[in-house]
């Protein structure tokens, strides 16, 4: 441990001069740390992987809302032009779907198992496609069972 000086060899007031102290100027620019560069790095690519991903999700929606929008652009349709319109859907996101090749009562029991929950009853869709004049309210009865399942179809459940 340092011994006190002695109050002899002290200075005096007169001969103690205080030196100017500069401190380094504050800097222009901010700067980061290496950890909050990594973290903004991260916080990126995740940012463009959330982008991908939901640029990736409206692609594979795209073939649901083109059906969509031909369907409700039909004006007066037909048995045969609506349930065209659901194969041409299925074959678009699902190319070599078994249910493609079906017909009548399998072809009902694809739609009616691929979505759940229509409160729409789907009229006899061999009866609509076959039958010389069919009725207009079930022909609107299967447009509106048609616009239900493609709206509410998940499209990765068609590729099963």
């Amino acid at each position: 441990m340092a011994e006190p000086m002695p109050a002899s060899q002290m200075p005096t007031t007169e001969e103690i001069k205080l030196v100017d102290i500069k401190e380094p100027p504050l800097p222009d620019a901010f700067y980061l740390t290496p950890l909050d560069v990594l973290v903004a790095l991260a916080v990126v690519v995740l940012l463009i992987f959330i982008a991908r991903k939901l640029y990736q999700r409206w692609q594979l929606q795209a073939p649901k809302r083109e059906a969509i929008r031909e369907l409700a652009a039909l004006s007066e349709p037909s048995a045969a032009e609506i349930n065209l319109l659901l194969k041409r859907f299925l074959r678009s996101v699902a190319g070599q779907h078994p249910a493609l090749t079906q017909s009548g009562e399998a072809w009902q029991q694809f739609l009616a198992q691929t979505v759940s929950g229509n409160p729409h009853q789907a009229p006899d869709i061999t009866e609509l496609l076959y039958q010389a004049k069919p009725e207009q309210a079930r022909i609107e009865e299967f447009y509106q069972y048609a616009r239900y399942w493609l709206n509410h179809v998940k499209i990765g459940a068609l590729h099963a």
